[in-house]
């Protein structure tokens, strides 16, 4: 039984297949990028396998890697549940500022200051 230690996917002509190969990626990606193939996608597999198993392992990553879109949805919804808990938090808080405290009024040049740096 032929095995293969490289499976990915590329698309040629509007259709996307899977790809089983032998040899690094870069040297197969490079081949198909040049008979116009776009969308080129290959991962290295553990251990040598035959065709449908590498298959399979490629069916089994896409499963467990989340899109761009989903990492990026989960973190805004995080930022946003983050922002809602801090401004309920600050409720009932009364926090002014006086002009002495702003740091654009403190001197850190003058000897004098406890602040002196």
């Amino acid at each position: 039984m032929k095995t293969f230690t490289i499976v990915g996917k590329s698309t040629l002509s509007g259709v996307t297949k899977n790809r089983v190969a032998n040899g690094t990626i870069k040297a197969r990606t490079a081949v198909l990028a040049r008979n116009g193939h776009t969308n080129i996608q290959f991962v290295e597999l553990p251990e040598p396998m035959a065709k449908p198993e590498a298959i399979a392992f490629l069916e089994a990553q896409e499963i467990m890697t989340p899109k761009f879109e989903d990492v990026s949805a989960d973190i805004l919804a995080r930022e946003a549940e983050l922002d809602q808990q801090m401004e309920d938090a600050s409720v009932g808080l009364d926090v002014e500022f006086t002009p002495e405290e702003e740091d654009s009024e403190m001197d850190f040049n003058n000897k004098a200051s406890s602040i002196h740096y």
